[in-house]
């Protein structure tokens, strides 16, 4: 894998064509990018699914990147147990495999259980283990495979900074990549896996990182910030029937984030279901979290800003997020 032994990596910094762009990001889903393991196509899902995480430099640290990291194995490897490497004539299992292996009997965990019920504490260690193991390759090899135009890294000092260029073309393209990503690694899973683990391959992927109990986020809006009508129709909420709506949808931003969360009324929820509210809705979240960053605990409205989100409702449309709702409707 050409770059993985990088202690560091800049970008560069010029100007690209859409061609060009989709040339870089092409090359990890064709056999010029060697794959002895899945690590490529986990990491860039990791990037992907932290892409409106990203600071005013476009950085991510290695701590969110690995974190996700670990979500998305932990599911794959103890879950579904989908080998992520080749069998070798020793059965060796690769250094994330020994990590996840380890923390179950670390733990004593007797049956394998879904990432989101392990505790905080449990999973920044987890997280923790598979950065120092797996950074050293994957970070150096993705860069170099992209043809040195998708992030700027340092291994020391752990964080990528992606390039402007390759930001913008990624989220308006997510969609699409996501599909390629999701497409390939299955390839990749069908070829090192027993034909009795590899069925369904795709949606193992897709769900391998699930959306976390949102009820915290119920909490701070009804309770500490005493939202108690649904966003959307205005009706009074009851107590026992709040629902927690992810206001741009999840499938599209594969996270949690306070910005992006409304209290609804279960109708709402429901008929609203995978779309995107309607534009007059947009003004309105944005004039809600300026509330937010006043009141709200500042980890819950990190590296928010109002165009991001409003960047983030148009990448939405453009990526087929085109058919709206609103309650009138």
């Amino acid at each position: 894998m050409a770059g993985y032994n990088l202690k560091e990596g800049q970008y560069e910094a010029r100007s690209v064509s859409d061609d060009e762009l989709w040339s870089a990001v092409s090359i990890v889903f064709t056999n010029k990018s060697k794959n002895d393991t899945s690590y490529k196509f986990g990491f860039l899902k990791s990037i992907i699914d932290n892409l409106y995480n990203v600071d005013s430099d476009l950085k991510l640290t290695f701590d969110q990147l690995f974190s996700k990291f670990g979500e998305i194995y932990w599911n794959l490897v103890l879950k579904y147990g989908l080998r992520q490497k080749a069998a070798t004539y020793d059965n060796r299992e690769t250094s994330l495999e020994r990590v996840l292996h380890a923390a179950v009997v670390k733990y004593r965990i007797n049956e394998p259980i879904p990432y989101e019920s392990l505790t905080p504490e449990m999973m920044i260690d987890i997280s923790h283990q598979i950065k120092v193991k797996c950074k050293e390759n994957v970070v150096g090899a993705l860069f170099e495979d992209t043809k040195r135009l998708f992030y700027s890294f340092s291994k020391k000092e752990e964080w990528i900074q992606i390039n402007p260029e390759m930001y913008s073309f990624i989220c308006k393209h997510k969609v699409i990549i996501e599909k390629l990503n999701y497409y390939e690694w299955a390839k990749f899973l069908e070829k090192v896996n027993e034909e009795s683990s590899a069925t369904k391959l795709l949606n193992k992927i897709d769900e391998s990182s699930k959306r976390n109990n949102l009820s915290k986020y119920r909490n701070i809006l009804y309770d500490e910030f005493e939202s108690k009508n649904c966003f959307y129709c205005g009706k009074s909420l009851k107590a026992d029937q709040i629902h927690v709506d992810h206001f741009i949808p999840w499938s599209f931003v594969k996270d949690d984030n306070l910005w992006n969360m409304v209290l609804s009324c279960p109708l709402c929820n429901m008929k609203k279901r995978d779309r995107l509210p309607d534009v007059l809705f947009l003004n309105r979240i944005v004039e809600r979290n300026h509330s937010l960053l006043i009141e709200a605990h500042e980890s819950q409205m990190r590296n928010y800003g109002d165009q991001k989100i409003v960047k983030i409702y148009e990448w939405a449309k453009y990526n087929g997020y085109d058919n709206v709702w609103s309650p009138a409707g």
